[in-house]
């Protein structure tokens, strides 16, 4: 009997002449392991048309060999992306995983080094030239949506804040212009340097969170003062990790201010309106949205639609049946974010159909 673990993966996933050695298996009908390919580096384009044509979606490595994998997502992301042997749902779901990963990792360098590190650096800024043409195409946005309502877990969460900003900015070049005065006039080359940078500061707004403790992040009930204190300190953590990075300064402001409110009320250094850096303003919605609309510690996800009427100040008399009950966290919200750029992301979002 069989009794070694497996790992599904998406037959998308496998560019021919790439993939590492590993054995490839399928499923049987009966349950059984069967042996599909001796080594996976050897995979020809014919044997994934007939997987295709066959209809199945997933193939299987062994679990010993998910470091390989996960090494090799990460390394032909791009090709990945762009594989015409995956569906955009299937892509989502590889991207999310690189993404995630890239977080984990900038988030154990940090914790151990105290800083961010250049090869975790260059390793974000990989994941997200990779991943910016599959991000801006309209299709691909249906497919990362699909991830809205999952459980709010650091990692995850970055990773819909970064497609979210990404798109968000594409679709409003003259939010690109405030963050970079001169936009408008750069070549295509110089402007998806721009949005991949903002990308960064998306992906790493949370970055501070490092230092605090799991107990404290995955709490489920409300915060002591000195659990508080500690998580508002996040942002001036992300900052001191960035600080000696060759990172734009916009991207250091933004995971500095990320958490700051218009109306002046925010933390940690209670700025308000355009003292505010402007890439920070995205993000303060987009990390409110995203928290909103996942599945909390304490409470479950919230509907896109009732979200943005919470974001906006609408407040119905009774919630469905079928929505959380109101929490005091999500009262009042309109005054934490800049008007103009919470319209222009409702409009967005309304684009989106989500």
């Amino acid at each position: 009997m069989d009794e070694r673990k497996y790992l599904a993966i998406s037959p998308g996933a496998i560019i021919p002449g790439s993939l590492p050695k590993f054995s490839i298996y399928i499923l049987s009908a009966q349950g059984q392991y069967i042996l599909w390919a001796l080594e996976g580096n050897e995979v020809r384009s014919e044997q994934l048309d007939r997987l295709s044509e066959g209809g199945l979606k997933e193939v299987y490595v062994d679990i010993q060999e998910q470091f390989k994998y996960e090494q090799y997502l990460e390394n032909n992301l791009g090709d990945i992306l762009e594989s015409q042997w995956s569906s955009d749902d299937q892509k989502a779901v590889i991207f999310s995983k690189v993404s995630t990963n890239v977080v984990r990792n900038a988030f154990e360098t940090c914790f151990q080094l105290g800083a961010m590190s250049t090869d975790a650096i260059r390793q974000t800024q990989r994941m997200i030239e990779n991943a910016l043409l599959f991000i801006t195409k309209s299709k691909s946005l249906q497919a990362l949506a699909k991830m809205i309502g999952h459980n709010y877990q650091t990692y995850e969460h970055a990773t819909k804040v970064l497609w979210f900003t990404v798109a968000f900015l594409r679709d409003n070049p003259e939010i690109l212009e405030r963050i970079q005065p001169g936009y408008k006039t750069f070549n295509e080359r110089h402007r998806m340097e721009m949005i991949k940078q903002c990308g960064v500061g998306a992906l790493l707004h949370d970055i501070g969170k490092a230092m605090v403790s799991k107990e404290i992040l995955n709490k489920t009930g409300s915060l002591s003062e000195v659990e508080w204190e500690i998580m508002k300190r996040h942002p001036l953590n992300g900052l001191a990790m960035l600080v000696d990075t060759d990172l734009p300064s916009f991207v250091k402001k933004a995971v500095l201010h990320h958490h700051e409110d218009f109306d002046g009320g925010g933390y940690p250094l209670g700025l308000e309106g355009t003292n505010i850096h402007t890439l920070a303003r995205v993000l303060r919605i987009i990390d409110t949205f995203d928290a909103m609309t996942s599945c909390r510690p304490y409470k479950g996800p919230v509907t896109a639609g009732k979200t943005a009427q919470i974001m906006i100040g609408i407040q119905a008399a009774m919630p469905p049946s079928d929505e959380p009950v109101a929490d005091d966290r999500d009262q009042g919200m309109r005054r934490c974010f800049d008007d103009e750029m919470l319209q222009k992301f409702i409009l967005f979002l309304g684009n989106v159909s989500l």
